[in-house]
């Protein structure tokens, strides 16, 4: 009569204990296949955001390096009408260049609600949390310094030219002025003004540095889509 009570409470209590395993396994495969559906919805948002970047990226290269191209023949000791206007043909374009900075602000916003909401934990690859942190903050931080310095030499420059070149400022404004005869006005006084071609100079170095380093901020990025391609594959 013992035994038999014995082996019944036995079966019972392995029953128990396999339906608690069970249970148990079954409760981490659900989370699992959970954090898993989580992990590739990070991972798509962030290959949406690497397209977006991109495009951003691109378009900041090519004004960045038409400004370069401007500069390069304003501060050439010979004007050529012809290059600048294969640049912009637009006064307003070249007066953009003159006293407007220009910003770095690409698409952040999925990345920024991922860090705050704590999803970026679903990422298992150490390598792209790496490279995430290091294109959004060490790339990203030094392009908007460099942007900064520069924000400092235009008040520098708009401080020139109201001073010294104003009819350069109501040349850009006059729809009678040309931008043959506009490019030689500003051309002209860059070569008379010491002060004023320096100070070009110095924004034409930055702006050089500043292509640099978006050229190395692409590079992390094409990195970046590399090894979110490889998670989802």
């Amino acid at each position: 009569m013992r035994e038999k009570s014995f082996k019944r409470y036995l079966f019972d209590f392995i029953v128990i204990v396999l339906g608690i395993t069970v249970s148990f396994w079954f409760n981490q495969l659900s989370i699992k296949r959970s954090d898993n559906k989580e992990r590739i919805k990070v991972l798509n948002n962030i290959e949406k955001e690497i397209a977006e970047i991109e495009k951003y990226c691109d378009e900041r290269l090519n004004a960045w390096n038409d400004d370069i191209g401007l500069y390069t023949e304003f501060l050439n000791d010979n004007l050529n009408v012809e290059s600048i206007k294969n640049i912009t043909s637009s006064k307003g374009r070249i007066e953009f260049n003159l006293i407007y900075y220009r910003d770095f602000e690409p698409p952040m916003n999925r990345y920024n609600s991922m860090i705050s909401s704590g999803d970026l934990k679903f990422i298992k690859s150490e390598k792209i949390k790496e490279t995430l942190t290091r294109l959004h903050n060490l790339n990203y931080s030094n392009l908007k310094t460099s942007v900064e310095y520069e924000k400092s030499l235009k008040q520098e420059l708009i401080n020139i030219l109201t001073e010294n070149h104003s009819e350069i400022l109501f040349a850009a404004d006059s729809y009678k002025t040309s931008i043959e005869i506009y490019s030689s006005l500003l051309h002209k006084s860059i070569q008379s003004d010491q002060e004023l071609k320096s100070n070009l100079l110095i924004q034409m170095k930055y702006f050089k540095s500043r292509v640099s380093l978006l050229k190395l901020y692409m590079y992390t990025l094409d990195e970046l889509k590399s090894e979110v391609k490889n998670s989802l594959d």
